[in-house]
């Protein structure tokens, strides 16, 4: 009698035991690694991205200035961009698929974190690209003339409006679960979208900045540092734009909830209320 106990006991764990491998076998599995691999190559690119970002700013542009240097002022403009438009956002929409064995309201935390600083990084440097408009010498350069600019403007207003609305539905808890079913297909579409139209407004913006500042190649027809840091630049970026539309495209990829996870909205209403 006591051992027959002792086995009814074992098997409901021993069918837990079972529930959570078969979990991880499905979360773990060899489609969902190629996955994980496509997410750390992303981390290299970006890596790349800063690397000859930062040489190319710093070592072979002059660095960066206010408003008194309004030609050095401009070169946080792409630092700024690349990183809160292009990689703030891919961090954002692949960190669900990237780190999938975390809870989802950390991983919901850390989208929502990151896409409000890539705002704040956006904002300051679209100022700073005004900025060395307006103070330009010996006069003023006009603002939003080129296509980049019209471009740029677009994808912000889109992002901003994507960011706030994804607040509103899915971090606060006023929206009903099924307005956040019948949205989320909307809100995943619409970010990959937005993160195309980043990733075009950044070339945009660096063939622009490529034709205006890079007088080794335009004026002199050599290939100076200036134009390979440059490249390499943009190349890494196109690289690591491939890899995050690689994860975030891929149905098959998107994360399964863990065994444990229950829909919390990131602010709960008062129960008492």
């Amino acid at each position: 009698m006591p051992s027959q106990l002792l086995q009814a006991s074992v098997k409901p764990s021993d069918s837990s035991a079972e529930s959570s491998n078969t979990v991880k076998m499905v979360e773990e599995g060899p489609y969902t690694q190629v996955c994980t691999a496509i997410y750390g190559l992303q981390k290299l690119f970006a890596l790349g991205m800063f690397v000859s970002l930062f040489v190319w700013i710093f070592a072979h542009a002059g660095g960066i200035g206010m408003r008194d240097e309004p030609t050095l002022e401009f070169n946080i403009h792409p630092m700024m961009m690349s990183i809160g438009m292009l990689f703030f956002n891919g961090e954002a929409i692949t960190v669900y698929r990237g780190v999938r064995q975390v809870q989802k309201k950390h991983t919901k935390l850390a989208h929502m974190i990151i896409q409000i600083a890539g705002l704040v990084l956006i904002t300051f440097g679209l100022i700073t690209a005004l900025d060395s408009h307006n103070y330009a010498k010996p006069k003023p350069i006009p603002n939003f003339m080129s296509f980049h600019s019209w471009l740029g403007i677009l994808t912000i207003s889109l992002f901003s409006l994507q960011l706030f609305g994804g607040i509103g539905i899915f971090a606060l808890p006023y929206a009903s679960m099924d307005l956040r079913k019948k949205t989320m297909p909307i809100h995943r579409i619409s970010g990959v979208l937005i993160f195309v139209l980043a990733f075009a407004s950044s070339m945009l913006g660096y063939s622009e900045k490529a034709a205006w500042a890079f007088k080794c190649w335009t004026a002199n027809g050599e290939f100076c540092a200036m134009v390979f840091w440059g490249n390499m630049f943009a190349l890494c970026m196109s690289l690591y734009a491939l890899c995050v539309l690689s994860i975030v495209i891929n149905p098959e990829w998107i994360r399964k909830p863990l065994p444990s996870e229950t829909h919390v909205p990131l602010v709960q209403r008062d129960r008492h209320e």
